[in-house]
């Protein structure tokens, strides 16, 4: 991704984002791009090398926490109404009327809330292996809902968010940043069932600093960007998105938003695409499935053999499904700026 098409913009809630920004030819729509833990904008780089020769305008921003945006130390600062609004933030500022929403892992929840409250901003919304989640009115125990997977799928899920939610957590993942890459970036789907789903694993794989090798689906040039990027930006500030998320700081925000948006209005009318990943561990297919029949039935879900990092382990296969979607949208007639 060319570092002279990245821009800087310091949003109404006075934090900076760091983003890449390419306008669309004529006759041809932006995609906005939303990435998850523990990336930055560079792991759409694929994406972006694809679409944009097209004619395709493509944002991508290092999202809060990440890369060259703001690194709060607040949880609070990473409630997802906040940072949907520092998006539109960022359509504003580039006089973006509509936008095609891509997004994947966080990012996912990210565009979730982008679509309950700024729908109008959009045209079209793509979710890759972590499907649209509704707001949720009830806090979130992390202790239940670990045992509850466990018990109806023989998977802990989330037993991860025990050890990102512990105070020392960015230490231990910072001293031993290749162990941590090399456990999120692992080499086959099984790792994350034997170390990151279980609680009190993760921790375990750090602390014996593995690190097996990269898999054959990420290069060595595309590992040393990743590393440098997280070892200059540290994780401190990037693990609140699960310390909001465990201490139901979006609670507040997802009630007040049902206000506005009663829940018999949270099914989502415009076009969906939902990229679910076979062998992911965390989310598999069967969750993402369940939530678009209930809120997206109309949505269009097309299933890859692939691990959590779709964008990454089917990189063709995923722009093709991309593409031939956004073809169907026909959005070549509508007016993209403002």
């Amino acid at each position: 991704m060319d570092p002279a098409l990245y821009k800087d913009l310091r949003v109404s809630r006075g934090l900076t984002y760091h983003y890449f920004y390419a306008p669309a030819s004529a006759g041809h729509p932006t995609l906005l791009f939303l990435h998850g833990f523990p990336s930055t904008s560079y792991d759409w780089h694929r994406q972006v090398e694809h679409f944009r020769p097209k004619g395709y305008g493509i944002l991508v921003p290092d999202l809060l926490g990440a890369g060259g945006t703001s690194k709060p130390e607040d949880p609070d600062a990473f409630r997802f109404a906040l940072i949907a609004r520092d998006i539109v933030d960022i359509l504003d500022a580039e006089g973006l009327e509509k936008v095609v929403g891509i997004a994947h892992d966080w990012g996912s929840i990210l565009l979730s809330r982008l679509a309950n409250l700024h729908e109008g901003r959009f045209y079209a919304f793509a979710w890759n292996v972590v499907a649209y989640n509704a707001p949720r009115h009830e806090p979130v125990d992390i202790d239940a809902l670990i045992a509850h997977m466990h018990a109806q799928t023989g998977n802990h899920r989330y037993g991860y968010w025990k050890l990102f939610n512990e105070d020392d957590a960015h230490v231990v993942c910072e001293q031993n940043l290749d162990s941590f890459l090399h456990l999120v970036y692992s080499k086959s789907p099984e790792v994350w069932l034997e170390w990151l789903t279980p609680a009190g694993k993760a921790r375990e794989w750090l602390q014996e600093n593995r690190t097996p090798g990269l898999p054959s689906w990420l290069s060595q040039e595309e590992y040393d960007h990743m590393r440098e990027k997280l070892r200059a930006g540290g994780l401190k500030s990037y693990l609140n998105y699960y310390k909001t998320a465990v201490r139901s700081l979006n609670v507040q925000d997802d009630k007040s938003a049902s206000c506005h948006i009663p829940e018999a209005q949270w099914t989502i009318h415009k076009p969906v695409l939902f990229v679910a990943a076979k062998h992911d561990a965390v989310a598999p297919p069967a969750f993402g499935r369940a939530n678009m029949e209930k809120y997206a039935p109309h949505a269009k879900v097309v299933e890859l053999e692939t691990g959590h990092w779709v964008q990454l382990e089917a990189t063709a296969q995923l722009n093709e499904v991309l593409e031939d979607w956004i073809k169907a949208l026909d959005l070549q007639s509508f007016k993209h700026n403002l």
